[in-house]
């Protein structure tokens, strides 16, 4: 089990990290994927790492809510806040309290809701009507972060 948290935090942070990695035209891009990378690492640590990663979490996604910054980073407002939920919800209760995906009766609601954000990031990565498709890796990365979320939460039941 360790070894199965340990291969789904570092998949998450890799999947939310990777777009930071490739070349951009906008360098102010980069900045959600890395903010989503740390506060999903930080927040599997647990104790005062998880208030602060949610705190950071939250914090980025009302600067990506702003009108001029939402032009620049998408949907990311809502992957910020449902991650805080899921990384909160699975940290709540259980033997391990305190601990990301300490279990206990949050459990299998933060697995319904890692299961719905992952189905609504997996649709945003379908053909448009038209054919195309501009921020395919944004809505990738947001599908694999859900995944990897949903998975962690699954390890908690």
């Amino acid at each position: 089990m360790p070894l199965l948290h340990a291969v789904g935090v570092s998949a998450g942070c890799a999947l939310a990290v990777a777009p930071a990695l490739l070349p951009t035209a906008h360098p102010t891009k980069k900045w959600p994927y890395v903010v989503m990378a740390l506060g999903m690492a930080a927040g599997h640590l647990g104790g005062v790492f998880l208030s602060l990663s949610v705190l950071a979490l939250l914090t980025a996604g009302w600067l990506c809510g702003s009108p001029s910054r939402r032009a620049e980073s998408g949907h990311h407002i809502q992957d910020f806040v449902v991650m805080s939920i899921l990384l909160v919800l699975t940290a709540v209760g259980g033997p391990l309290s305190g601990h990301a995906h300490a279990g206990g009766s949050p459990a299998p609601m933060a697995l319904v809701i890692g299961l719905a954000w992952t189905c609504a990031r997996l649709i945003r990565v379908l053909p448009e009507r038209d054919g195309t498709r501009t921020v395919i890796g944004q809505d990738l990365c947001s599908a694999g972060m859900a995944a990897s979320m949903t998975f962690m939460a699954a390890l908690s039941l």
